[in-house]
């Protein structure tokens, strides 16, 4: 029975596989993987890149009436389910595929936030799927007050609904994408690399977000995941926590006390400095390194 490694990456919400490349592309580079062949797998999660469905926008509605609370009705509301679920499917897939040509894949998990969250409830569900796992900023360690939190939501999904989702050529949405404000911190490389999966041509010419602003918004009307020390320690592998430095949506202090715990199996990286929660998109550079640097604990990378 031949055997492999594979990379098996999972991006964040509104995202696309393709977010990944300039990220992949450094790790592949890297002195620790001479010599070490591996695969790189990725998928589009539903809603997004080339799984997109712009027939179905979702519905908008107020929080008890109340326009300062907008929140938005669709079936990205309940990823928390469906998420793992397509992960679990894609993973069948890949373990049919290693039956058929008497081969082992052993799979390493790198995901970002629903992704690698939804890589985390795959693992605690079925331990020893995966080889390691390395998490940038799994929506599941935050310790916002409620009322705040919900304040926050209200915000993103207003400013997720306000964003510009359709234009009438190629050139004008990358013009849009240079120059607004959302998009400042991002590495232009990240950027190009998301445009690249992330935009869509329809019949009538014109081009738009492969995940709609309000299905985007959906995503963040739900109740949050919370994973403690003994949901941790139901995995089988060796996980590794990378985070930005200026994020609001991740607690390092609570992910420490987790860590501190369980000290030969959960890890916490140093701080991204001055990234938030978009650190995959923001700094590549340093996203490559923290992966890495994670891939030294675990154990089918070391010799």
């Amino acid at each position: 029975m031949s055997e492999r490694i594979a990379l098996l990456l999972c991006h964040g919400g509104s995202f696309n596989k393709e977010t990944w490349d300039p990220i992949i592309r450094r790790v592949l580079d890297s002195s620790l993987l001479e010599g070490v062949p591996v695969d790189v797998l990725m998928f589009d999660w539903s809603y997004h890149g080339s799984k997109h469905n712009l027939k179905e926008p979702g519905k908008l509605y107020y929080l008890d009436g109340d326009e300062n609370f907008p929140r938005v009705e669709h079936a990205c509301n309940n990823w928390p389910v469906w998420a793992p679920e397509e992960l679990s499917a894609f993973i069948k897939e890949i373990r049919a595929e290693d039956e058929a040509l008497d081969r082992k894949t052993r799979l390493v998990g790198i995901g970002h936030s629903m992704g690698a969250v939804s890589i985390m409830a795959v693992e605690m569900s079925s331990p020893g799927t995966f080889e390691g796992i390395v998490g940038f900023e799994p929506i599941c360690n935050t310790d916002m007050d409620p009322e705040y939190g919900m304040i926050l939501i209200s915000k993103v999904v207003m400013n997720t609904l306000d964003r510009e989702s359709e234009w009438d050529s190629w050139d004008e949405m990358v013009k849009y994408h240079s120059t607004s404000k959302a998009f400042r911190r991002w590495n232009e490389e990240s950027k190009e690399a998301y445009l690249k999966g992330g935009i869509v041509e329809t019949p009538d010419g014109k081009f738009r977000l492969a995940c709609l602003p309000s299905q985007e918004a959906g995503l963040y009307c739900y109740s949050i995941m919370r994973y403690d020390v003994e949901d941790h320690a139901r995995m089988g592998c060796k996980m590794v926590y990378a985070h930005g430095g200026s994020t609001m949506l991740f607690s390092a202090k609570l992910t420490k006390t987790i860590a501190d715990a369980l000290p030969d199996q959960v890890f916490l990286s140093p701080a991204i400095i001055g990234r938030t929660h978009m650190m995959v998109v923001e700094d590549p550079e340093s996203c490559a390194e923290r992966i890495i640097k994670a891939f030294e604990l675990f154990p089918v990378f070391q010799s």
